[in-house]
């Protein structure tokens, strides 16, 4: 199996970053994108589960990582998704299978709906549906923006901020009717997290605030190429999966796909049934 390995895509905002690993025999390419507010790191253990024959391509999304961000100052899921499909783009990258989870997920499905042809197949792992009342509240208290001070008031608040989400959904909700399922502390993620949005202290909010923004019941019910959505009983967005499968047309459900390896094996199932 070939290492992963870190490259950069030229596209015309700057460079995108991404982690890449060369299939033994690539005649599949899988594009993954991550979760608000890490980076392709968050993917290196789904790449290694994935089958060594697949060429594997985990973007940094743009804001997020060490990628280039935006020009507009209000980015659209259809932006991110354009900025990452170029970065495909002068890659090589054809016809790819698309892997997306939470805030990935809505990237990848603005990806298919721009350009269905090109897109092989998609993969969504959590996407979030809202109603027009949590949008706005998410909007206006989930992720706010943030700056350097000279207190360095940003470093705790960083903490605080990665803490909360791995106890609590939203994360501003702290009590026992907003516990997340599975939720734990885990030092050393919230560490490698907490790092991630100090490095995108003044741009982590962009993603977040698309995904708020994005009509995403809508979306889903364009989408025609054939859809995995899967299904992980401690992800906070677990709830909405059947109607996810619902509303995209022919998808299927692979349910409990917790670990790395159980979501690695659900794709691999789903890419046998494709039809070439």
């Amino acid at each position: 199996m070939g290492a992963i390995e870190k490259a950069y895509a030229a596209v015309a905002e700057g460079q995108l970053h991404l982690r890449r690993r060369v299939g033994d025999a690539p005649a599949q390419a899988v594009v993954l994108m991550h979760a608000s507010p890490s980076s392709s790191r968050s993917l290196e253990p789904l790449m290694e589960a994935l089958d060594p024959g697949l060429d594997l391509f985990a973007f940094d999304t743009p804001c997020n990582g060490q990628s280039c961000t935006p020009l507009v100052d209000a980015p659209s899921m259809a932006d991110f998704a354009d900025m990452i499909a170029r970065g495909g783009e002068a890659l090589g990258v054809q016809r790819p299978v698309l892997y997306g989870t939470h805030t990935g997920a809505h990237i990848a499905v603005e990806w298919a709906l721009a350009r269905p042809s090109e897109v092989r197949a998609l993969v969504l792992d959590g996407v979030a549906l809202f109603d027009p009342a949590t949008r706005e509240e998410f909007l206006e208290r989930y992720a706010p923006p943030q700056k350097p001070d000279e207190t360095g008031a940003q470093f705790h608040w960083a903490w605080s901020f990665i803490r909360d989400q791995m106890l609590f959904f939203p994360h501003y909700k702290k009590d026992a009717e907003h516990l997340r399922a599975g939720g734990t502390l885990d030092a050393a993620l919230l560490h490698e997290l907490g790092l991630e949005v100090l490095n995108n202290l003044e741009t982590y909010h962009l993603p977040y605030e698309a995904v708020f923004r994005h009509e995403a019941r809508e979306a889903l019910t364009r989408i025609r190429v054939p859809t995995l959505v899967l299904g992980d009983a401690q992800s906070a967005l677990d709830p909405a999966t059947a109607e996810i499968a619902d509303l995209v047309p022919g998808a299927e459900v692979a349910p409990d796909c917790v670990s790395p390896e159980a979501k690695a094996a659900a794709i691999h199932d789903f890419l046998k049934r494709l039809a070439p």
